[in-house]
Parts: structure tokens; C-alpha cells; sequence
């Protein structure tokens, strides 16, 4: 066999897993959609917290509690708005333990792509739960701010949050307006 028919015959390998739904890197992004669907089986993200100004390059943690009727939670969205935009959503799949209801906090690393940028990002966060079957929670929001010398995230959640679970970690893809060009 040589080298282009074997290219071809992984690129066909790594699409029929694509299309069986198996996860071919250890995440089940891909897989098909199943379950009940309608107003009664939507999840409901219950809560969310965070601190609200943080500094750059802080890790921040978002801390959510959400339940699924069904019991059949699959992913968790996250999107970031802020000027220039809003930002396509980031999502992350739940452990199978975690599918009734889930409960801990969201990983991010603050960092702004100002290229040394001196300007303070203000900004929401949006918190949307699905289940297997792509019924979408209705969102939560929090607004933040994101300081060049701002102070470390130290925010204890209130009671009722796990603050000893990470649940998964997203992108943060905010930029000043000076790293866009904008004024």
C-alpha cells in the first residue's frame, strides 16, 4: 500500500466514526440526537454566579447548577458578548455522571488579545444547558469586567454551589479594541 492510499483509507476511517457518532478523540460532540423533545423536557440551568471584575490572565470560574427532566444533560454553552461582538458559542460535553443534574464551576482563562492593551473589557456571559435530544435550556446571564490590573478571582459562591467540581473549561476569546482596530 502506498502513501496516498493509506492517507485515504484513515481520512474514511476517522469519517465513518464520524458519521456512527463514536468519539474518535474522547469526546462525543458527534453523536446523533436522541430523546424526548418539547417544552416539558428542556433542561433548566437553575443559577449561575461569578466575580464580577477580575484581571487579565485570571482564571475565572463560572459556577452553574442546571437539571434536566429527562435526566439526559449533554452539553453546556457557553457565549461571551462584548465589544466588537458577540462570540460563537464554546461547549463542552458532561460526563456521563453528571446527566440528571450538574453542579460546579466552569474554567476560564481570562486573557485579552490587546497586545498590551490598556482597555478594560466590559462584557455578559450567557449559560445555556442541552440535553441529547437538542432541547436547549433558556439562558442565563451575568455581566463582567475584565481589568488590565484587576484582582484575582477570590469569589466564593453562594450556598448551593459545588465549589469542588470543575465541570469543563471554555474559551475566552475577548479582544480590546485596540487589538481589533476599532476605537
Amino acid at each position: 500500500m502506498n502513501r496516498i492510499q493509506g492517507l485515504i483509507l484513515l481520512a474514511l476511517g476517522a469519517f465513518l466514526l464520524f458519521l456512527a457518532g463514536t468519539p474518535a478523540t474522547g469526546f462525543e460532540i458527534f453523536r446523533p440526537k436522541v430523546g424526548p423533545t418539547g417544552e416539558k423536557h428542556r433542561p433548566v440551568v437553575i443559577a449561575i454566579d461569578a466575580q464580577r471584575e477580575f484581571g487579565d490572565g485570571t482564571l475565572w470560574k463560572i459556577y452553574v447548577r442546571a437539571s434536566d427532566p429527562d435526566g439526559d444533560l449533554d452539553k453546556i454553552q457557553v457565549t461571551f458578548s462584548a465589544s466588537p461582538g458577540m462570540y460563537a458559542p464554546d461547549l463542552f460535553v458532561l460526563p456521563k455522571s453528571q446527566r440528571k443534574e450538574v453542579n460546579g464551576a466552569i474554567l476560564v482563562w481570562a486573557r485579552l488579545n490587546g497586545d498590551g492593551s490598556t482597555d478594560d473589557i466590559y462584557g455578559k456571559v450567557e449559560i445555556r444547558a442541552e440535553d441529547r435530544a437538542g432541547n436547549l435550556s433558556e439562558p442565563k446571564k451575568l455581566q463582567f469586567t475584565v481589568q488590565e490590573y484587576g484582582m484575582y478571582d477570590e469569589f466564593v459562591p453562594p450556598s448551593g454551589f459545588d465549589r469542588n467540581v470543575v465541570l469543563g473549561q471554555v474559551e475566552f476569546p475577548l479582544e480590546t479594541s485596540s487589538s481589533t482596530g476599532k476605537s
